[in-house]
């Protein structure tokens, strides 16, 4: 009788033994449970980032042509043959004879002959509201139609058919909603903390420039 009442013992303590190990594993079953969730939570950012999505992403716009900016946005400048000034549409960045002109942004160029003040000119179209312009052109290299990467070299600089200024310089210009704004504000943006959204997918539409396009007043 005594026997059997420490063998009852004995089995009942090693009982609880094996419980108590298994309420103290609790504490890593929970921070291994957070591990997984947070590292599901990563995948899911880096998956929406505009570099996992689209690999060739760099920011929406990047500068055109390396250079000194000799004519800023809404400048007034002299036209002889009229006697008349005009705002400045966009910015003139001095270069050299024959420098090559990039891409500011992925995109189609809609527009690619002469406008009456800047001469050889292109127009990339990046979506249904904004467009690059790019004026007093020597060459240009892609035609209507065709779909430019950014950083790609779309046209060389050489002319001299901007009154602006006589210097060899490239006349860059955005268009936003149809109002030219300031290429430099857009140019200066920390794109790094703006959500993936920014990306300027190209949205099909018509192939049309308007030199008479009104400017921004802000």
């Amino acid at each position: 009788m005594v026997h059997k009442t420490i063998k009852k013992h004995k089995y009942f303590f090693y009982n609880i033994k094996i419980k108590s190990k298994n309420i103290n594993n609790k504490p890593g079953v929970i921070k291994l449970f957070l591990f997984f969730l947070s590292m599901i939570l990563f995948f899911f950012i880096l998956i929406n980032s505009p570099l996992f999505i689209y690999p060739d992403y760099k920011s929406p716009f990047i500068i055109p042509l390396e250079g000194e900016i000799i004519t800023g946005f809404r400048q007034s400048y002299l036209i002889l043959e009229e006697q008349k000034y005009l705002k400045h549409t966009g910015i003139d960045i001095e270069g050299k004879f024959g420098q090559k002109v990039i891409a500011a942004g992925n995109g189609i160029v809609s527009y690619h002959g002469f406008s009456p003040i800047g001469g050889r000119t292109l127009v990339i179209k990046h979506n249904d509201k904004i467009r690059t312009t790019y004026l007093n052109l020597m060459q240009i290299y892609p035609s209507t139609g065709t779909y430019v990467r950014q950083g790609e070299v779309i046209a060389c600089i050489g002319a001299s058919d901007d009154p602006s200024n006589s210097a060899y310089h490239l006349h860059f210009g955005v268009i936003y909603d149809n109002e030219y704004i300031d290429p430099g504000d857009l140019l200066k943006i920390d794109y790094s903390n703006i959500s993936r959204f920014i990306y300027l997918g190209y949205i099909n539409d018509d192939f049309d420039f308007n030199p008479d396009i009104r400017i921004s007043n802000n």
